[in-house]
């Protein structure tokens, strides 16, 4: 059917103000991913940090290698330093009910993070899509970890290893006192041998948010019965609670994210052992399990899937649409299945 004149026009005007829009998007950052693509390429907008999928400083982002560093999560440790300069943090299960941080740092860097404690055996399966020889920086290990580790290909930067880059803080009592450089260790670690070049983004990234998706103000996350985690939407962000209260570093500010993504895993015996004689658990993370994701002050269902050890974890929707995060930081909490609970509220 042939259109009239009036409905050419309106048709123009239409696709005019449509137009406008997606260039008004796409030049303050915010267009659907291939657009903005499109756009970045034309008017060589500085390219975005991968992990966070941000401009930083108005400069193109660091072409360096990813760094992760294991941050203890306990009460003796705090307040933790550093944590909030990371692009993505994983909180992993181990042994007895508690967690550790996996900090992974590289667009921003940290002058002391810590406190850093041993590494685990799920730990390879968390560094490994961020390169082939992922750079891990940690304190000890199990001589069965440590042999994962160089299976693995991961450099490992020890207090031995990469001693120049760590320091002792006498005010604070060991185990729970020692401290490094992301600067520093990322040095170290590139004279070890690592490939110098930037990791691929985790993660989808677009400002539009995904549907279907709820509002939600508050989430908890219980990884056993003593330890449960709580998240806030506050000030535009998620903020980490700790005793009723944002929880915040040795910096004063308070740690949060632009994304939580909630993963539910299976969790199994390592065969492994602690000093105190207590089991040290490892988490799956190839396979597919249910996700929830929190963004923009709002909540949206996913599932996961990960196809190998070396590829990254993809979250879709229930009707199979890949599901971006916002621009900015990222908490994964690894929830161990039948084991944890989550809740959310308004």
């Amino acid at each position: 059917m042939a259109l009239t004149k009036r409905g050419k026009v309106a048709i123009g005007v239409v696709a005019a103000a449509l137009v406008t829009l997606l260039a008004i998007l796409a030049f303050t950052g915010n267009a659907p991913g291939p657009i903005q693509d499109v756009v970045n390429a034309v008017i060589d907008k500085p390219e975005p940090c991968p992990l966070t999928g941000k401009v930083l400083h108005d400069q193109d982002a660091p072409s360096h290698p990813a760094l992760t560093v294991k941050v203890e999560n306990t009460a003796d440790a705090y307040p933790l330093a550093g944590l909030e300069r990371a692009d993505v943090v994983y909180e992993e299960p181990v042994e007895g009910g508690i967690t550790r941080f996996a900090a992974v740092f590289q667009c921003k860097q940290a002058a002391r993070v810590g406190p850093i404690r041993s590494a685990r055996t799920t730990d390879p399966k968390i560094v490994l899509p961020y390169a082939d020889d992922p750079l891990l920086a940690y304190s000890g290990a199990n001589p069965i970890v440590a042999g994962q580790l160089d299976d693995a290909g991961v450099i490992s930067l020890t207090e031995t290893s990469a001693n120049p880059a760590y320091t002792r803080d006498d005010a604070r009592s060991a185990p729970h006192n020692l401290f490094a450089s992301t600067k520093k260790l990322r040095k170290i670690g590139l004279d070890m041998g690592a490939e110098n070049t930037a990791p691929v983004a985790p993660f989808l990234f677009d400002a539009v948010i995904p549907e279907p998706s709820k509002p939600r103000t508050y989430a908890s996350v219980s990884f056993s019965a003593s330890n449960v985690v709580e998240w806030r939407w506050s000030g535009g962000r998620w903020v980490r609670q700790l005793d009723g209260a944002p929880m915040t570093s040795e910096s004063g500010t308070k740690i949060g994210a632009a994304n939580v993504v909630i993963q539910e895993v299976v969790m199994r015996d390592s065969g492994i052992v602690d000093v105190t004689g207590s089991p040290s658990p490892e988490v799956d993370l190839v396979g597919e399990g249910r996700a929830w994701i929190l963004r923009d002050g709002r909540l949206i269902v996913a599932r996961w899937h990960r196809s190998s050890v070396e590829d990254v974890t993809t979250f879709e929707t229930k009707a199979g649409e890949e599901i971006s995060l916002a621009p900015g930081s990222t908490f994964v909490e690894l929830m161990p299945k039948d084991i944890g609970e989550v809740s959310f509220a308004r």
